[in-house]
């Protein structure tokens, strides 16, 4: 595979979300392919990147994952992490229906306050 290409283009990718709902699990399993049962609540955030390139457009991106954390007190934090981003994903456990109301109740509209208008929310 191609390295990627000097002044790829740049994407900033923000996961959001309750404590514990697995957005370091999702992150570790796109970006390295690994997963482990027991993670250490992320303090703050954490961000790491990846480089995909599409050969066929000759083009890479470089995604800027960031991983927050979804206690209470880092809440205020999350707000500096929206800037910029070009994707929001939203994540809930689906066994514990108050991550999905929280979701609903707080996160999104954290997002339209605090992110850029034209942000895709997935």
């Amino acid at each position: 595979m191609a390295e990627p290409e000097e002044g790829a283009l740049a994407c900033k990718v923000v996961l959001i979300g309750e404590s514990g709902v697995g957005k370091t699990s999702i992150i570790a399993r796109y970006t390295t392919n690994t997963f482990k049962s027991q993670l250490a609540i992320t303090s703050g955030a954490n961000f790491v990147t990846k480089n995909i390139i599409m050969e066929d457009e000759n083009k890479s991106i470089k995604y800027e994952i960031w991983d927050t954390a979804g206690q209470e007190r880092y809440r205020a934090l999350a707000k500096v992490f929206y800037k910029n981003a070009a994707i929001c994903i939203l994540v809930y456990d689906i066994t514990r229906k108050s991550s999905f109301d929280e979701l609903k109740n707080y996160w999104i509209k954290e997002i339209k306050e605090n992110a850029q208008p034209d942000v895709s929310k997935k």
